[in-house]
């Protein structure tokens, strides 16, 4: 029997509203969602590992400064989990 693998929520809903560890939120008025890549906000100096994971519908309000390829993913992820997040690509 093969050991039972920890599972990885990428899109968690909190209420009304769905967050996602595959960025998170700094201190900063502006620029404030950072990819998960990032171990801190150059400006704020806020760490990752305490700060909060960022809202999924401001990801997809702010995304054409973001990561493309985790936008990609969490369209995916979000497309089966919560479709109305999902923007129209038009």
């Amino acid at each position: 029997m093969c050991p039972s693998k920890p599972r990885i929520v990428l899109v968690e809903k909190c209420g009304d509203i769905f967050t996602t560890p595959l960025f998170w939120d700094c201190e900063c008025e502006r620029d404030y969602i950072h990819a998960c890549l990032e171990e801190a906000c150059p400006v704020c100096k806020a760490a990752q590992e305490e700060s909060p994971d960022a809202r999924v519908d401001e990801v997809f309000r702010h995304s054409s400064g973001l990561n493309n390829k985790l936008i990609a993913a969490l369209e995916v992820i979000c497309d089966s989990v919560c479709p109305d997040l999902v923007p129209i690509p038009f």
